[in-house]
């Protein structure tokens, strides 16, 4: 027999190891000295006439394209932005990874035009056109949101398009500068020629040169009026859209805005009655040079726009008549605004460039608009944002009365309550106390300090958690061990587990977490049936109960956005628990487990695919099955009962389509698989347990609400609880 482990001994070496892990110095935030950057706008241009059902029409040859591109980064790495704004990159995806590697810089970006497509097919064949932020590495730019300003519903994303009309979107995105975070917003509002007198009188002389039929002039006139109403329409939601920024925070908007300073769009986003809410355009404020961002006097790509035949040389009619005449007129259409929180003393340079001419050929038929402006006094008075842990100023509370049914628990009530930070220690306190008719009683607290969500992608020094759960089933399944065991075989008993946990956790990085702890559990079966097989199943810890205190070491790599609902990241999880034959434990085991996340936003609305994949073993010798590795339920495959199949390795895999339903209502569309195995050599891929499933969620602030339907071979579950399954 194994002789027990000294238990002094043992603490001490888990004491030794905590004090290594503080001890390991985490990384150190990044200091930027400079206070100025550089904003840079230009709107790339397609080489597209956007007519045609199969193909676009193209004005260009791929490699005259190309050759655009290259004297577009020439002229950009002369320039020296640190952040660039780019609206009709075409494909997007594409022009914007290829220009963020060939600056070194990060990249944002969003489909906006591409017709129906999924993944390489579908028609148009050739657009996938949109909007992209770029910005310096040290700037950890990231997508804050994504805004619909006009066009009716669809899907859009890089891997599946489906829209059936011109949509205009605002992409959002977050730097940090010297810890202060500022927030972009890239525009490309919808195009029509000037509103003005000028253009309406020379649209009605092409009448009566017979240049165009009275139909086609009433009908232009109709959707010219149409596209300066929307275009007005889509500046009104896109200052409803930033109101909803934080008002603290800096905020720079720039783009194509398509029309001129004079016109009403640029009044109304200028004017406000609120002049915290106010945003003043930098080109002012700058040196002298170019008037215009679009000037056909001297850009030769804008020849393509003016001409009155399409790219195929199909004579232009009505309104696409009007467009080319309207392209004919230079004017200044390209804008950085700076916020309330800029002064026009922070502006330190404003010029049009990219204007160079090599060989025939131009960048677009923009000019790019670029600005220098001096952060000094800004970030002396906007809020921070640390790579660190820092305190929160503020209390919450969240209630939420479970009232439900589960196919394993039955019909339940009871609470949930999340108190965030009433110590003002940045700490959280998380309770929930429910019951059930089939027996179930689940009383969990979790006191974490700081906040989970509050730590995640920060870097701390440490972190604690304790967490004392009890969940008593009264009517528990038991099936059999092993992936053959049959669903007819189900017996009920009691089975009443406690546990306490503590766990020490440190940021070594924003990505880089290690967590330290010890956990004793303690798991009785009883109230067994007539004949139980597990009743008389060795060991005899399966009739008993099970006494287990453990040490566990984990190291993850996580890349989340969010700790509670991410949309984006990787997780790589890898962990160790030992349970030393020791006098606090009658049983002896390793458990051993990696775990890999992933989370994609995949196109708007929000949609998002989340993929989890996980692989556990045991190693000991007569292990009870209140210790074995369970699959099944609301957390593992949710088409099968809670704890269907028991084995001493286990593997799960889980998708999820996450997406929007109406205000904080989510709906997933998911796939379960999984199995298990008497030791890891035997892993293989056949006869996995699947189980497609459908569900619901509840997005609070603090926590996520979850009802699952899982549909599996035996029956169909249906699970409520908290949290995202992973």
């Amino acid at each position: 027999m194994q002789k027990p482990l000294n238990e002094a001994s043992l603490i001490i070496h888990f004491v030794l190891l905590f004090l290594v892990l503080l001890l390991i110095s985490p990384q150190k935030a990044f200091s930027q000295e400079k206070s100025n950057l550089r904003f840079l706008t230009i709107n790339v241009w397609s080489g597209l006439d956007y007519n045609g059902t199969f193909r676009m029409g193209e004005y260009e040859s791929a490699e005259r394209r190309k050759s655009r591109f290259l004297l577009l980064l020439e002229q950009i790495q002369k320039i020296k932005p640190d952040v660039i704004f780019l609206q009709e990159a075409n494909p997007v995806a594409r022009f914007a990874d290829t220009l963020a590697d060939s600056l070194d810089f990060d990249e944002i970006h969003q489909v906006c035009l591409a017709g129906i497509k999924f993944g390489p097919l579908g028609i148009p064949t050739n657009i996938k056109e949109g909007m992209s932020i770029l910005a310096r590495t040290s700037l950890n730019l990231e997508k804050f949101d994504l805004w619909k300003l006009s066009g009716s519903f669809g899907v859009y994303g890089d891997a599946v398009t489906i829209q059936f009309d011109e949509s205009i979107f605002a992409v959002v995105g977050k730097i940090t500068f010297q810890n202060t975070p500022i927030y972009l917003v890239n525009v490309h509002l919808v195009s029509s020629p000037p509103k003005d007198p000028y253009m309406a009188s020379k649209f009605e002389s092409l009448v009566k040169e017979e240049k165009i039929s009275k139909d086609e002039y009433q009908n232009g006139i109709k959707i010219w009026e149409l596209r300066e109403k929307r275009r007005i329409n889509e500046v009104k939601k896109l200052s409803k859209f930033i109101s909803g920024l934080p008002s603290e925070s800096p905020v720079i908007v720039a783009g194509d805005f398509n029309a001129t300073p004079d016109s009403q769009v640029i009044q109304l986003f200028q004017s406000t009655s609120d002049p915290l809410k106010s945003f003043f355009d930098v080109y002012p404020f700058g040196t002298s040079g170019r008037l215009y961002s679009w000037n056909p006097r001297d850009n030769k790509n804008i020849l393509f726009s003016s001409k009155k035949t399409d790219a195929r040389g199909i004579p232009r009619e009505g309104y696409d008549y009007l467009s080319a005449l309207g392209a004919e007129i230079p004017r200044r259409i390209d804008y950085i605004f700076l916020s309330h929180h800029f002064n026009p003393e922070n502006v330190l340079n404003c010029f049009i460039g990219l204007d160079s001419l090599v060989e025939g050929i131009q960048a677009s038929d923009h000019y790019g608009v670029l600005a220098e402006v001096n952060f000094d006094s800004v970030l002396q008075t906007s809020p921070k944002e640390f790579k660190t842990v820092t305190p929160i100023d503020r209390s919450k509370i969240e209630l939420f009365p479970i009232l439900m049914y589960d196919t394993s628990t039955g019909f339940g009530y009871g609470a949930k309550i999340f108190y965030l930070n009433p110590l003002k220690w940045n700490e959280s306190f998380d309770l929930v106390l429910f019951n059930s008719t089939k027996g179930e009683q689940w009383y969990r607290l979790t006191f974490s300090w700081p906040d989970f969500e509050q730590r995640q992608g920060k870097i701390y020094p440490l972190a604690f958690d304790l967490m004392i759960d009890y969940d008593k089933w009264i009517k528990n399944s038991f099936f059999g061990i092993g992936n053959n065991s049959e669903f007819e075989d189900r017996e009920y008993y009691t089975r009443e587990p406690f546990e306490l946990c503590l766990t020490f956790s440190r940021g070594f990085s924003t990505y880089i977490v290690g967590q330290i702890g010890a956990s004793y559990k303690t798991i009785g079966n009883y109230n067994f049936s007539e004949e139980s097989r597990l009743e008389n199943l060795q060991p005899e810890l399966n009739h008993l109960r099970v006494k287990a205190a453990s040490f566990f070491l984990n190291l993850r790599y996580d890349t989340r956005d969010s700790f509670v609902n991410p949309s984006s990241g990787l997780v790589l999880q890898g962990g160790a628990e030992i349970v030393p034959d020791t006098s606090l434990s009658n049983v002896a085991f390793t458990r051993l487990s990696i775990w890999l996340h992933h989370y994609y936003t995949l196109f708007y609305p929000k949609t998002v695919m989340a993929i989890r994949l996980g692989l556990q073993s045991l190693s000991g010798e007569d292990l009870p099955v209140q210790v074995l590795l369970p699959i099944g339920g609301n957390r593992t495959l949710r088409g099968f009962s809670q704890d269907r199949f028991l084995g001493k390795t286990s593997a799960v895999f889980n998708a999820e389509l996450r997406f929007p339903l109406y205000w904080r209502l989510g709906g997933v569309i998911g796939f379960d698989a999984g199995k298990v195995w008497d030791s890891p050599n035997k892993i293989d891929l056949c006869r996995w347990a699947t189980n497609p499933t459908v569900g619901l969620r509840l997005y609070m602030d603090t926590f996520v609400v979850r009802a699952d339907i899982g549909f599996g071979k035996d029956t169909t579950g249906f699970f409520f609880n908290f949290g995202h399954i992973f």
